[in-house]
């Protein structure tokens, strides 16, 4: 039997944007990179929750997928219940010793 590898483990590399919206049923999210996009629903929070814990919920999700520590940036859209985010990432290994180099 073969085994599925996970689409985002293929080479994606960082997520640049990331758009977070509420739907009627669930808080939907797309993450954008560099020549693909991921999206997919939040199970939890549930879609009449506050945007701070869909927020919360997207960054860890933006986390798993992209397989490290993210810093992500929200701002309200134009569009009510829509979200955007950009995301940075802070070098993994910054110490004073590191950053002389």
């Amino acid at each position: 039997m073969k085994r599925r590898r996970r689409h985002w483990r293929d080479g994606f590399g960082t997520p640049k944007t990331f758009a977070l919206y509420r739907t009627p049923d669930v808080w939907r999210y797309a993450m954008y990179f560099s020549g693909a996009i991921v999206d997919g629903y939040l199970a939890q929070p549930n879609a009449d929750s506050e945007p701070g814990a869909a927020q919360t919920a997207a960054h860890g999700k933006a986390e798993e997928l992209a397989g490290r520590p993210l810093t992500i940036s929200w701002e309200t859209s134009d569009e009510p219940g829509w979200w955007t985010g950009t995301v940075t990432t802070e070098p993994l290994d910054l110490t004073p010793d590191s950053a002389a180099d």
